[in-house]
Order: C-alpha cells, then structure tokens, then sequence
C-alpha cells in the first residue's frame, strides 16, 4: 500500500509547532530579563562631590571636596550604610538607606538631609545627583569608584 504524503498538511503540523513553541520561548526570554543580577554594592567608595551651596540669595560653588561611602548591608535590592564628607571644616557621618531601582541600573538615597538619585555605572563605578532643602540649599553630582582592598 502506497501512502501520499499531503505537503499542505505537514506544512499546517509545522505551523502548529511553532505556534506551541512560541510561548514557550517568550515566557524564558521575559524570565531572563526580570532575573538580572542585582548589583552588590556592600562595600567602601569614594569620589568627588562638586557642589553648590546656597544661602540667602548668594552661593558657593565647592570643587574639591571629597566624600567616602561605605555600604554595610544588602539585602536585594535594599541597601544601608554611612556617609563622610567634611563640612565647614570638621568630619560628618551621616547613615543612609538606599534602594536599588528594577532596572538594576537606578538608585536612590536617603539620608537626614536630603536626598541621593543615581545611575550605576559599572560594578565598581557610580554617579550620584545629590539634593538638600534648607540653609543652605546643595546640589552636588557626586561621582563614586569602589576602593579595591
């Protein structure tokens, strides 16, 4: 016995396959994606923090200053720590509680004064913009670069 072999309705069986294949392969493309690795932070940076303080109407553009910021703790996407930076003269620590945003690229700081909205640059390199409300006013980009030990 001789069997015909349809080509349209293997075409149709292929065309099947694909469709079930299909969703499938979109579910491990979008699970991919929602589990990139959230940055480590945990550690110690430092950087330049460029700053204008304003007071009163005048200002003060400050370009050497320094700052050091040391992450603590990391739980996902949460992240906690101290910051030190001088102030009129004398060392300041401040702690901090920060967040790591679901693009894993955005982060944000809160501190006692103000506040910290950042993008990650690399593993060891970040930029902070930096904004404090009261007298005196600052706004600062801070840019940070993990110390190696």
């Amino acid at each position: 016995m001789k069997y015909k072999i349809d080509a349209g309705n293997n075409q149709g069986g292929t065309m099947r396959s694909i469709r079930r294949i299909w969703p499938i392969f979109l579910i491990i493309l979008i699970t991919g994606i929602c589990t990139a690795q959230v940055p480590d932070l945990v550690g110690n940076w430092t950087g330049s923090a460029p700053a204008y303080f304003v007071e009163d109407g005048a200002h003060d553009l400050v370009e050497d200053d320094s700052i050091i910021l040391a992450v603590v703790e990391q739980t996902d996407r949460l992240f906690t720590g101290n910051i030190t930076f001088m102030r009129d003269g004398e060392e300041v620590a401040e702690a901090f509680a920060g967040a790591i945003s679901a693009d894993n690229k955005t982060l944000y700081i809160a501190e006692s004064n103000g506040y910290g909205f950042g993008t990650i640059i690399s593993d060891d390199e970040f930029e902070m913009a930096y904004l404090e409300h009261g007298k005196p006013a600052i706004a600062a980009i801070d840019q940070f670069h993990r110390i190696k030990a």
